[in-house]
């Protein structure tokens, strides 16, 4: 038939025809757009945005705040948005974002430029942690980063950021191209309601729908490790969160994260990040012990 008359090509030239194929479709779509399209989209976009910055201006006038930090738990939504493949919560939680950064710098493109580029790298490091990054997705990125270095305006940088979000919303799923990718979606929804108290293996079996021993099989052999350990990892990276951000002591985002006291909580945080609770504290928070109403405690 016809593919009997197509040479055969080694895989390097497999990619590359691949990539050419991206890359044209990528310009055949934009081309599909007119220019009044392209300026209807980005109203609509700097609109929407006008209304999210009008309410967070409200909201700091209200507190007597001098404005708000940088949002990095919103980064973390975004991620978890991403990861899930729910564009429409990653575009709102992009909105907060870059409110946020409007409100705090309204008249630096400059610096609206450089947050862009963070977050983009951002996006594209959690696509390579995923294991899911082929050199195509890679390079995708790097063409967005090309773009935003050579953006003009703030509105062509807004525009930007959510061509990203779009295209990048289900990629960097640690579930993407796997078998029993629902049943494990199921799983991981159950968890992420679930983890701040003990859950067993039969309950986030049964959420998924499977019995427990060959859930047990399957997670292991479709993610790359144990379910104890998934656990661990998600409440590990719930706790450097409050660890940063909040005043709480790490009694208290022991028990809120899942650990069953505050010592098996300091030993496997230390097993994952490579430092205690309190050192880790130490050296990443965000704000003073005022701005959080509680005490600073570091672990012994």
């Amino acid at each position: 038939m016809l593919l009997e008359g197509i040479p055969e090509k080694n895989g390097e030239s497999i990619k590359a025809l691949a990539w050419l194929l991206l890359t044209c479709a990528a310009h055949v779509s934009r081309g599909t757009e007119t220019y009044h399209q392209i300026l209807k989209r980005r109203a609509r976009q700097q609109t929407k945005l006008s209304s999210r910055i009008e309410v967070l201006k409200n909201q700091y006038t209200t507190d007597g705040d001098a404005g708000p930090a940088y949002p990095l738990e919103k980064e973390r939504q975004l991620l978890t948005f991403l990861r899930r493949g729910d564009n429409e919560a990653a575009r709102q939680v992009l909105d907060e974002i870059l409110a946020i950064l409007f409100i705090a710098n309204p008249d630096s493109f400059t610096f609206m430029q450089y947050r862009a580029i963070e977050l983009v790298v951002l996006i594209s490091r959690a696509a390579v942690t995923s294991g899911n990054a082929g050199d195509m997705l890679l390079e995708l990125s790097n063409r967005y980063l090309m773009r935003i270095q050579e953006a003009q305006t703030t509105e062509e940088l807004i525009d930007l950021l959510y061509l990203v979000v779009d295209s990048m919303t289900g990629e960097i799923s640690p579930f993407k191209g796997v078998r029993h990718a629902l049943s494990l979606r199921r799983a991981e929804r159950f968890i992420r309601e679930n983890y701040t108290r003990k859950v067993s293996l039969q309950e986030i079996a049964a959420a998924a729908g499977l019995s427990a021993p060959y859930f047990s099989t399957i997670f292991k052999e479709e993610m790359g490790e144990n379910l104890s350990g998934y656990l661990n990892r998600l409440r590990v990276d719930k706790a450097a969160g409050m660890l940063t951000e909040t005043g709480l002591t790490l009694s208290e985002i022991a028990s809120f994260c899942g650990f069953e006291d505050q010592s098996w909580f300091s030993k496997i945080f230390k097993n994952y990040t490579g430092m205690s609770p309190g050192k880790y504290r130490e050296q990443n928070r965000t704000d003073g012990p005022e701005s959080a109403g509680q005490g600073w405690v570091k672990d012994d």
